[in-house]
């Protein structure tokens, strides 16, 4: 492997320093999609420049013409554009098109305009993209081990963990791919093995859901690919056996995570009276029934008393905020609650030293601190969901938040559901759709509809939602894409991320994705040089 690397870096004897130049570039690109932003957006420049100083411009303009899937993905740009002339905001569409947009000509257009890069230089860059995933795979479980976080979208921190999360999964089955069609070494394959299973170990200490719900879309496909290659009686017993495996995996864990969701666990009437072991009153609130493992929350508080006992045991003011940026207060609430504790001196006393720590770090519940990571995020996004149900109020919690805005981008939708809101208008339609429903949600402004088809759909309604889902369809079909292994299992996990994120509308994903659909349906197009998996 490290040989096919040295030979890609070797200039050619009949290849321009423009090309080879472009390809350098090209490496920078891949290497910064997991590691860094600003790089990825200095990329583009160089692309540019490299391009226009390599001139030639009548045999580009010509060679990008006949390259029918480049035409596709290119159009996309100006269907943006186009979306600008009945929109509002007009200086912040052309912001977003120009920040957002200018990648389809900046990489697509300028890489299928140049000569073609050899099929060897498209493995290589696939390899460092893969070694740079596992590189801020290998930094982020350092910040794990290490316990300096609050959340696990830290253990991601050069990118978004949900953009980190799709690149793992992706390179689980892209590198062990790789390394097969250059025939390397059995060791190095191997190799590539062990860097795949320790990928999906990461994958489940990240905890995205993205990621985890793309792992199980390319689970369930490569299992169906793999059954319909074996006779009947072995398909049929191997896809019983998994999928049954699966199912009670996932039955366990949901049963598990649910239990304490659904105890409703009320004091005894008697009990209310009572006072604290230092004597003092208790305060009682029934018109809040949040609960954590079936205890009522905001009942048994006697508050100065906690304080007091709080602030001998920790360094962070009882009135201060935790370190996830929570009022340590109501964390400290709901994690006696979820003990059945009672919010006092004595209750606090029942806690050790690691259970006060926790609580500093804004753990809420005793059960966090023995779970998985995996199981902990279900219970908080199923916690959270419960509350939203329950007060119809998303205030405070994402995933609860990103429910609203959907339900607020299907509202502005509605209003005009042919042409959309235009390119620049997405704040101003969620805005809008905010205010027709009451919400209580504060800084909307700052959110985006989080679903590739609801912002597309606001956007630029039902037409232009048909033109850029149209014209990326007839992508995969004219460039043949889905003949390589790899592009399949790409496709299903930007088909999951767009359900609850946009791809295309997010400076790494969109490089992301236009990078993967640059390099298996436009510059190994052409080339007979692989093999099929």
């Amino acid at each position: 492997m490290v040989k096919i690397l040295i030979n890609s870096f070797k200039l050619r004897q009949d290849e321009r320093i423009w090309d080879f130049t472009m390809f350098l570039i090209l490496c920078i690109l891949v290497i910064s999609l997991p590691t860094s932003r600003a790089v990825v957006s200095i990329t583009h420049g160089l692309l540019a420049a490299n391009w226009l100083a390599g001139r030639d411009f009548k045999e580009k303009l010509q060679r990008f013409s006949a390259n029918k899937p480049a035409v596709y993905l290119v159009s996309l740009f100006f269907v943006y554009i186009i979306g600008l002339l009945w929109t509002n905001d007009l200086a912040y569409g052309v912001s977003q098109v120009i920040k957002d947009k200018l990648p389809f000509l900046s990489l697509i257009f300028v890489v299928s305009s140049s000569r073609m890069i050899p099929v060897q230089r498209i493995y290589s860059l696939f390899i460092l993209f893969s070694l740079s995933v596992l590189f801020a795979t290998l930094i982020g479980f350092t910040i794990y081990v290490s316990g300096n976080f609050t959340d696990t979208r830290e253990l991601s921190p050069f990118v978004l963990h949900v953009h980190l999360s799709m690149m793992i999964v992706l390179t689980i089955f892209l590198f062990p791919w790789v390394i097969k069609q250059l025939n390397v070494s059995r060791t190095g394959f191997y190799a590539s093995i062990l860097v795949s299973v320790w990928l999906f170990i990461f994958l489940f200490i990240l905890s995205s859901l993205t990621g985890l719900l793309s792992l199980l879309g390319v689970g369930l496909f490569v299992l169906l690919r793999f059954v319909l290659r074996k006779p009947v009686f072995s398909r049929v017993a191997l896809a019983g056996f998994v999928l049954l495996t699966g199912a009670l995996v996932t039955f366990y864990v949901i049963s598990q995570v649910s239990k304490p969701l659904s105890l409703p666990i009320d004091p005894d009437p008697a009990s209310l009276h009572e006072l604290t072991s230092e004597g003092n009153s208790y305060l009682h609130n029934f018109q809040d029934d949040m609960r954590e493992n079936g205890h009522l929350v905001y009942i048994f508080i006697s508050d100065d008393e906690l304080r007091k006992a709080w602030n001998t045991r920790s360094n962070i003011d009882f009135d201060s905020l935790d370190e996830a940026g929570n009022e340590i207060r109501y964390t400290t609430y709901r994690y006696l609650s979820s003990r059945g504790l009672r919010k006092d001196k004595e209750g606090l006393s029942s806690l050790d030293e690691d259970e006060i720590r926790a609580i500093e770090r804004g753990v809420v519940n005793y059960l966090h601190l023995d779970w998985p990571l995996l199981m902990v995020r279900l219970h908080q996004t199923l916690w959270e969901f419960q509350e939203y149900h329950r007060t119809s109020n998303p205030y405070g919690h994402s995933f609860t938040k990103r429910i609203e805005i959907w339900k607020a981008t299907w509202v502005a939708f509605i209003q005009y559901p042919i042409l959309g809101w235009g390119t620049g208008d997405v704040l101003h339609a969620i805005d809008f759709g905010l205010e027709k429903m009451n919400s209580t949600i504060e800084e909307h402004r700052l959110r985006h509809p989080h679903n590739q088809f609801l912002h597309v759909l606001v956007k630029m309604g039902i037409v232009g939602f048909v033109i850029i889902f149209g014209i990326i369809f007839m992508f995969i079909k004219s460039s043949g894409a889905v003949r390589f292994f790899p592009f399949n299992i790409f496709l299903i996990i930007i088909f999951i991320s767009m359900l609850g994120n946009s791809p295309l509308d997010s400076q790494i994903s969109l490089n992301f994705f236009l990078f993967f659909f640059l390099a298996f349906g436009i510059s190994l197009k052409e080339t007979a040089e692989y093999k099929e998996d």
